[in-house]
């Protein structure tokens, strides 16, 4: 089983666009798709024996679509929030392993209250669709994808 997790406030602007992106990927026989407003320990358990994991989220370090491959963070005290790759940490320290995972960086600007998603940011939803269907597709040559903007 593969899942997918979209990250992120619907209403805090472009930090929701990781789960208008997951909100829009087709039900899919061995897919599980699942939106937080942030990663918790506690999902290490729900995640830990998936095949693979891809979480989608905003970005201000990125031009255009980013995908890559996230390896886990070594284990930091106690925390309530965390980043995909210490989540990764949490995993392999509770169970002894963790599942392939992935991250799809989408780019973002706006993070007001009450906000929609900019267009800038909705602009890269079909693209990151398609970047997810090669990824569930196993494409192999698939390790780091950015949009046309940044080739």
């Amino acid at each position: 089983m593969d899942i997918v997790i979209g990250i992120g406030n619907a209403l805090r602007g472009d930090d929701g666009i990781g789960q208008y992106v997951v909100d829009a990927i087709p039900t899919q026989p061995n897919l599980v798709t699942m939106t937080v407003h942030q990663l918790m320990p506690e999902l290490a358990e729900t995640i830990h024996q998936s095949r693979r994991v891809l979480f989608v989220d905003a970005s201000l370090s990125h031009d255009g679509l980013c995908l890559e491959r996230l390896e886990p963070l070594d284990h930091r005290g106690l925390g309530h929030t965390c980043s995909p790759a210490a989540l990764l940490g949490w995993m392999k320290l509770a169970f002894g392993q963790e599942p392939e995972a992935w991250l799809l960086s989408i780019p973002a600007t706006s993070f007001e209250f009450g906000e929609a998603p900019s267009p800038s940011a909705m602009q890269y939803i079909s693209k990151a669709l398609e970047c997810i269907e090669s990824w569930l597709s196993d494409c192999p040559d698939l390790v780091l994808m950015r949009s046309e903007e940044e080739a």
